[in-house]
């Protein structure tokens, strides 16, 4: 980013409240009263019973990047949020943007709940600088983008929170922001339209859209934000690259777990457990199935690999890319051949799907003979825990899995530094993969 090139920065912001709602209610209106006769204002320094929920936090954000921000419960990520789209003041520092913000913040949030949902689309795209015309224009994008359908003339009263958050995500996408604003709502969705809304974020990012994330899921702020910000009671700890803001969070994760009377057994005997990456215990592991399916394409063996191919791989470093290369034999032609890996995270669900068609690698047409996929993960984002691969080949004209193969592989992802496992099975994993496929004898 060049000087003067940015679309949001902050300096020096700080936010303070205080600890119960008298103290709050009295020194709100002192210092109403205080700017009202013009005296000098109180609010750049603590007084009795006031914490700082932010403090003295700065950055500056491009065009076209995202910024990830991370800390636990209470670190001041949502305050700092709110700042950045004008709900809070700040006590001191300043914000400034260029251009129109969109944020997601809390499922629900500015929608009036006795109007219906396409009412509530006018009221929000005003809000965010929308002319009646600009809102109709883009009525129909945001009703099919949310997949609300009928729902959208439903009053929002009836809303589910998903429904609230498939709503909420459209309105702020649809109006193509300058700025994007988001909080961890989109963890309410299901998993498809999870997918959907970062797949859409990534191409707004592309599109010049500057991006601010909030999440505790460190697989969604890998795969969208370029840096980010490691927050720790309301103060910036790490102001850098995303692998170093990670690993500050899950370094504050496992300092709290060892902090609490309750959680310090445990995570001492997952410690110990995996000091050395060999003694990691992952449970018992789900038996390899295979699916004949049709008896047009049978999968003979499927192989975890380094991600030069040298060798196969059971453990993995976390962010430590790798390859997958699957031996395919296809007994007669098949039309618009995909094969589909399913990544698990075992004794939980289904967490990721690639597919040579999804990932832009299509093949019209698939001749009998013997064939080696590889797939390519260059930049892998799994938590650490276990994992379990299924792969099936189907065709976009048949109704039914020509071959399936359930649990072919097991992998475990070590946590880094040796702490102890632990499972995010409700995050949605993004990352780029590329597929290319041979005949074993090496022709394309």
């Amino acid at each position: 980013m060049s000087a003067g090139e940015w679309a949001i920065r902050a300096e020096g912001v700080s936010k303070k409240f205080g600890l119960t709602l008298r103290q709050s209610m009295k020194y709100g209106m002192s210092d109403v009263g205080r700017k009202l006769f013009g005296r000098s204002s109180t609010t750049d320094v603590l007084r009795e019973g006031e914490f700082w929920a932010v403090n003295d936090v700065g950055f500056e954000l491009g065009p076209g990047e995202a910024l990830g921000i991370m800390g636990v419960n209470g670190c001041g990520k949502t305050t700092l949020l709110r700042i950045l789209n004008g709900v809070y003041a700040p006590d001191k520092g300043h914000v400034e943007v260029k251009g129109r913000v969109g944020a997601l913040i809390a499922a629900g949030a500015g929608f009036a709940p006795m109007l219906t949902g396409r009412e509530n689309v006018f009221v929000n795209g005003a809000l965010l600088g929308l002319s009646t015309k600009e809102i109709d224009g883009l009525m129909d994008e945001i009703v099919a983008f949310s997949e609300l359908g009928e729902f959208i003339d439903l009053p929002v009263k009836n809303y589910s929170s998903g429904m609230f958050v498939r709503l909420g995500f459209a309105i702020a996408a649809m109006s193509r922001p300058d700025i994007l604003l988001m909080d961890e709502v989109l963890a309410v969705g299901d998993l498809n339209f999870q997918k959907k809304c970062y797949d859409h974020i990534l191409q707004l990012k592309r599109n010049g859209t500057a991006i601010i994330l909030v999440s505790h899921a460190p697989g969604a702020i890998w795969a969208v934000c370029d840096r980010g910000l490691f927050l720790d009671r309301g103060r910036v700890h790490v102001d850098g690259a995303i692998e170093d803001v990670i690993r500050a969070y899950d370094d504050q994760n496992s300092k709290n777990a060892r902090e609490s009377d309750i959680q310090f057994s445990q995570a001492e005997a997952h410690a110990q457990q995996i000091a050395k990456p060999q003694a990691v215990s992952v449970g018992p592991l789900e038996q390899s199935e295979k699916r004949p399916g049709t008896g047009d394409v049978t999968c003979t063996d499927f192989r975890v690999v380094a991600i030069d191919g040298s060798e196969r791989v059971s453990e993995l470093e976390f962010l430590q890319p790798f390859a997958i290369e699957v031996d395919v034999t296809v007994i007669r032609p098949i039309e618009n051949f995909i094969l589909r890996v399913v990544l698990d995270a075992v004794h939980y669900r289904s967490i990721v799907t690639l597919d040579n068609y999804e990932q832009g690698s299509p093949i019209p047409m698939l001749q009998p003979g013997k064939y080696t996929f590889k797939i390519k993960v260059p930049n892998q984002n799994f938590r650490p825990g276990a994992y379990a691969f299924n792969v099936s080949v189907v065709s976009k004209h048949v109704g039914t899995h020509l071959f399936l193969w359930w649990k072919c592989a097991h992998v475990v992802v070590l946590s880094p530094r040796h702490q102890f496992l632990y499972s995010e099975p409700n995050a949605v994993m993004h990352f780029d993969a590329k597929f290319t496929h041979c005949t074993l004898d090496g022709d394309k």
